[in-house]
């Protein structure tokens, strides 16, 4: 029975995202709605109503394995030139959210020192977290000796937090900063393939969509994915032993040798390499959504709620001033703001949803510096506070 149940979760993920892409051609509401934000719907349902202890290992190892086959594919279409004229816009919005977020942690830290237990070092934990992810905060739980108590608290309210966040940023963001921040350069948007068009291919009916791409062109675009993703993996985990360095490691490798691959004709040739990343991309959505653990969330963690809400949405609307008077675009801001608050794996979301694939290297590079001066940070900002 426990086999039987494992299989069909592994089915609802794998096969989910094509029943919101029929969903999205038939109804016009859920097209405007978009696939990503249904797919993060779903998810947050699924994981409070159909997630139990037999199955809470499983959208886990569907979020780790979906990364590092999709971003080969995602970064196959991509001109690598586009990204030499926006680096610097790019460099100046991540500059803007660091110190916005060293301002709002720090002002977290003070409103809710006296009602949050080892504040300080989860001051540090929200530093390295909303720099360079998940592996940042389990290394500076070593390395602040914070009780696992609070580790769990602050990784629970982080996930749930961080899907609102998410939802913001895939939903109405782009049109709620646009109003602020100038629009990212039109001549930029025209580097696409003249072959892509995203919002008449992503809600194209299945077999329309498989026709386009066809099982050879899947076939070839996972095959150079998957020796991609090993050997990420391979020099990330094999010739890497620091923990806190792994996935920076495995993340830069997978992006500069797919950035590599996209210049050999071959590889560029393959038709539908994006549309298959972007699927799997629905996949790693309703896996990491349905993460998030509200039974959790209990009165003993409303100080951390509060102080985490400070950190993730106080240090957005900081970004956005900032990024008003440093005159960055909206796009650059926001595929920033994601690559640090929720990593680099969210770049692709969030690129998908403002229809922008131009600005995915500088989120995805932005995101890896992130992981590389996480822990820094982190354990310098506990220090001092």
């Amino acid at each position: 029975m426990e086999l039987t149940t494992k299989i069909l979760t592994i089915l609802f993920y794998l096969l989910m995202p094509a029943f919101i892409l029929r969903l999205c051609y038939v109804s016009k509401l859920a097209n405007k709605i978009g696939s990503i934000l249904i797919c993060y719907i779903i998810g947050l349902l699924f994981g409070q109503f159909c997630i139990n202890d037999t199955t809470v290992a499983i959208p886990d190892t569907i979020s780790t394995i979906m990364i590092p086959l999709a971003l080969p594919m995602l970064l196959f279409e991509l001109d690598v030139r586009s990204w030499r004229k926006i680096a610097k816009t790019a460099f100046v919005s991540m500059i803007i959210a660091v110190v916005a977020l060293i301002i709002m942690v720090s002002a977290g830290y003070y409103i809710f020192k006296d009602s949050l237990p080892e504040a300080n070092k989860v001051a540090g934990m929200l530093t390295g977290l909303y720099t360079g992810g998940t592996p940042n905060l389990a290394s500076l739980k070593a390395a602040l000796n914070v009780s696992e108590d609070v580790y769990i608290a602050v990784n629970t309210v982080d996930i749930v937090i961080g899907a609102f966040y998410v939802l913001f940023l895939i939903s109405v963001a782009k049109k709620v900063f646009g109003r602020f921040l100038i629009p990212y350069p039109t001549t930029h948007q025209q580097s696409e393939p003249e072959n892509v068009n995203e919002e008449k291919r992503i809600v194209k009916r299945l077999k329309l969509w498989l026709k386009y791409v066809s099982f050879p062109n899947i076939l070839a675009s996972f095959g150079v994915s998957i020796v991609i993703a090993a050997i990420g993996v391979g020099i990330g985990f094999g010739l890497i032993h620091d923990p806190a360095y792994q996935m920076a490691v495995v993340i830069l490798t997978i992006t500069t040798l797919a950035v590599i691959a996209s210049n050999i004709k071959a590889v560029k040739k393959i038709r539908g390499s994006f549309d298959t990343g972007m699927y799997l991309i629905l996949v790693f959505s309703i896996a990491v959504a349905s993460m998030a653990d509200f039974d959790n969330i209990t009165r003993t963690v409303l100080p951390l709620i509060g102080f985490i809400s400070i950190a993730t949405f106080g240090t957005l609307i900081l970004h956005v001033v900032g990024c008003k008077i440093f005159k960055v675009d909206v796009d650059t801001m926001m595929v920033t703001s994601v690559a640090l608050i929720c990593s680099p794996p969210f770049v692709p979301v969030v690129c998908a949803a403002i229809k922008n694939r131009d600005v995915m290297i500088s989120g995805i590079t932005v995101g890896v510096v992130g992981y590389a001066i996480g822990n820094y940070l982190g354990v310098l900002i506990a220090s001092l506070l």
